[in-house]
């Protein structure tokens, strides 16, 4: 079983020192190129340079393999090693039978993967985790929290090893990698819990970032008091509300809404509402 098993396991060309240089050229300078002619094409092509000088020893091939790479390309770089690491895996593919991997495929699925990668990506890196994290540590800071600076780099840690298992299995399972997380619904999953999440801590945000305390007192009557007797918090949850209907429904700017907000606050503090 053990000599049949690794008589089927195919001998990688590149080691896993290789591949570890490739992923942080990726991770630390995969974006510093950027421009509008090819955005991430010259980071993803640097990125691949530790595995094409190992892959083509000729100038000519690795010549060819340079500029397949310096072609336009554009996604979310933590989810991208979804297409980085099967993009090697093709590659080595290549390299070892250049008649059946012709430089189209390589190419048309780099094109192919990057838009619906980018839209996972944003949804579940940046408009997820890295909005709800910075904004609970942020509020811890604003505290004066020590605590946060840690947990700032925990949450940098996070999102790099992230990045690097998805590497390692792009890498792994080859250029259908994607496809079969697509069909396995792992990621549908993982949506509906980031929608879940956000919903959650925009909440536990509203309450805590939120303020609107009003100082309106008529004799005994305090209005303060009679509004946290119904709700505590009230004030700040239509607040809260009352901006995402203008957003969602009304389409209103939020460079209006802000100015709205300041008007209301100016105006309530002059007739002593606030």
């Amino acid at each position: 079983m053990k000599k049949q098993k690794e008589k089927n396991e195919k001998q990688s060309v590149l080691t896993k020192k290789d591949l570890n240089r490739c992923y942080w050229r990726l991770s630390l300078w995969g974006e510093t190129s950027l421009n509008f002619e090819r955005m991430q094409g010259v980071g993803f092509c640097n990125a691949m340079v530790p595995a094409l000088k190992k892959l083509y020893t000729t100038k000519e091939d690795l010549s060819q393999a340079l500029k397949r790479h310096l072609q336009f390309f554009n996604t979310e770089l933590m989810f991208g090693n979804l297409i980085f690491g099967p993009t090697i895996a093709l590659e080595e593919e290549k390299a070892e039978k250049p008649d059946q991997i012709p430089d189209e495929l390589i190419t048309s699925f780099k094109t192919g993967t990057m838009g619906p990668v980018a839209a996972i990506g944003d949804t579940i890196h940046w408009g997820t985790a890295w909005t709800l994290g910075t904004a609970v540590i942020g509020s811890m800071a604003a505290k004066g929290q020590m605590s946060s600076v840690a947990l700032m780099l925990g949450l940098f840690a996070v999102f790099e090893v992230a990045g690097y298992l998805l590497f390692r299995l792009g890498y792994t399972t080859g250029r259908m990698s994607f496809t079969k997380i697509m069909k396995s619904g792992l990621l549908d999953e993982m949506l509906n819990g980031a929608n879940i999440l956000g919903m959650f801590m925009m909440g536990v945000l509203s309450a805590n970032l939120v303020t609107l305390t009003p100082a309106l007192k008529l004799g005994k009557f305090v209005l303060k008091d009679m509004l946290d007797g119904i709700v505590p918090g009230l004030l700040p949850l239509c607040v809260v509300f009352g901006v995402y209907y203008l957003i969602h429904k009304k389409q209103v700017s939020t460079a209006k809404i802000v100015i709205l907000l300041m008007a209301i606050g100016i105006l309530g503090s002059c007739i002593g509402l606030f």
